[in-house]
């Protein structure tokens, strides 16, 4: 979070670019877009969100680099987080190396595949990789973590760090729309895109111009693939599936009430999202996910 301290409250505490409210510990520094947290309640979030997206996609990426994997080469996970989808794929291809890299220190230290290794970094400062370094990038779900105005300068820095023939993949939601919503969900999104774009400068709809950054970027072979994940309906997907917006949307909670007011009062928040949730279940709510990835030419001829 930003140095906009209108969600921090005079009781809050603050360390190291961090503050304090409501029992959450939030982002409290002027070069950090990102609206969630920074505490263990949103790493296992993020641990249990990663497969989630697995089971959603049915694989960890679409790029064609399985083979290379197996062989070897650098990748890196940018905004890894606690570092779950490195951990994974360090142990199934141990002849590559992996590097992930967060805004802050969420990492595994201890246990953790010998092939791994993560360092605190914010993307939008000046890169610590080379350039030519990468056969792989990967990153996902940072819609409520970089600015609008951020994601051209990231996805240029993404395809000079590649070696030439590596591959990028980007994976986002959309979070200003979704397919069969009803008044609260659409509340819901409606706010955190009100605050988050409009108030923030995040860019709600980044999953939509996904290919044109990689285009823009000079990648070549760019692949899309959408897909709809389900809100509390269609089985084990659509249950986990809302349990990960639910909790991610209680962290959200002082994003939400800045736009409707109406909801900070005793339990009125909380009732709100159970009646989302069979709002949800009733419509057959999905929201639309988005993965495109793009190759860096080989030759200047690409």
């Amino acid at each position: 979070m930003s140095s906009d301290t209108s969600l921090t409250p005079t009781s809050s505490t603050s360390m190291q670019g961090l503050a304090t409210l409501k029992y959450r510990r939030y982002h409290n520094r002027d070069d950090v877009a990102y609206l969630l947290p920074d505490d263990n309640e949103e790493d296992d979030r993020l641990h249990q969100q990663h497969w989630i997206m697995k089971l959603a996609w049915g694989n960890n990426f679409d790029s064609p680099v399985h083979d290379a994997l197996e062989q070897g080469i650098v990748v890196l996970d940018s905004g890894c987080g606690p570092g779950t989808f490195t951990c994974e794929l360090g142990k199934e291809y141990p002849k590559s190396k992996f590097h992930g890299t967060d805004i802050s220190s969420r990492f595994p230290e201890a246990i953790k595949p010998p092939n791994c290794e993560y360092h605190v970094h914010n993307i939008i400062h000046d890169p610590i990789f080379p350039d030519n370094h990468f056969g792989f990038i990967h990153q996902r779900l940072l819609v409520l973590g970089l600015l609008s105005s951020d994601w051209e300068k990231v996805v240029a820095t993404f395809m000079r760090q590649l070696k030439p023939g590596g591959w990028v993949e980007l994976s986002e939601a959309v979070l200003s729309t979704c397919e069969n919503g009803g008044p609260r969900i659409k509340l819901l999104l409606h706010a955190i895109s009100e605050y988050g774009g409009k108030k923030k400068g995040l860019d709600p709809d980044v999953a939509l111009r996904l290919d044109s950054l990689l285009k823009d970027a000079g990648a070549v072979n760019i692949a899309t693939r959408r897909i709809l994940a389900p809100l509390n309906h269609g089985g084990q997907l659509g249950s986990l599936f809302w349990d990960d917006f639910k909790v991610g949307f209680d962290a959200l909670k002082p994003v939400i009430i800045k736009i409707r007011p109406d909801l900070d009062g005793p339990g009125l928040y909380e009732k709100f999202l159970e009646e989302c949730a069979e709002e949800c279940k009733e419509n057959k709510t999905s929201m639309y996910l988005v993965r495109c990835y793009g190759q860096k030419p080989s030759s200047a001829s690409d």
